[in-house]
């Protein structure tokens, strides 16, 4: 019983520690694909050694793989929200993470509102490269996508987002 107790002492010291440490650790700054300098979809050793992640690195690799995976870099600073990371900053890694996946917007807004009535609805962008983007392009959630909403989000995201006809058209505006 006694060996017990010292082990479920010794574990809370460690614990605490452990907590502890973590309050004085320096905040994540940098965005997951800031950081990945190569574009190879992981932040390796020598790319964190210049950046605060580095404090960091071997509580985000969980799979000791010596490199993190955009995977680990949003699950760590989702846990961490508020010690190392501030809400905004994950919200925005977590969104480009998703809007990643998406095929980029190619198509002006004059060729995807089809029936010429100043929107993109849902119709029109369902067989569309902009099906993905429509709940974040439609900023105001009427179901329907404005030109102004359309050059808002190109604008913000650029070519995370679009290209071609879609990025003129925006750079003209």
């Amino acid at each position: 019983m006694n060996k017990l107790t010292l082990a479920s002492t010794i574990l809370a010291a460690l614990s605490l520690s452990a907590c502890s440490a973590s309050n004085s650790l320096a905040k994540i700054d940098s965005d997951f694909g800031s950081l990945d300098n190569d574009h190879d979809g992981y932040i390796s050793k020598v790319e964190a050694d210049d950046d605060a992640i580095w404090e960091h690195f071997s509580n985000i690799d969980t799979n000791m793989d010596e490199q993190i995976s955009r995977t680990e870099f949003n699950a760590y600073m989702q846990l961490n929200t508020g010690k190392v990371a501030t809400d905004s900053e994950v919200s925005e890694s977590a969104f480009k993470a998703e809007i990643a996946k998406f095929d980029p917007i190619e198509s002006d807004f004059k060729s995807l509102d089809n029936d010429k009535n100043g929107y993109i609805s849902i119709e029109e962008a369902d067989d569309d490269d902009i099906a993905n983007h429509f709940g974040y392009m439609d900023s105001n959630k009427d179901k329907r996508v404005s030109r102004t909403e359309f050059i808002s989000y190109i604008s913000k995201y650029g070519s995370d987002v679009a290209e071609d006809d879609a990025l003129e058209m925006v750079k003209k505006s």
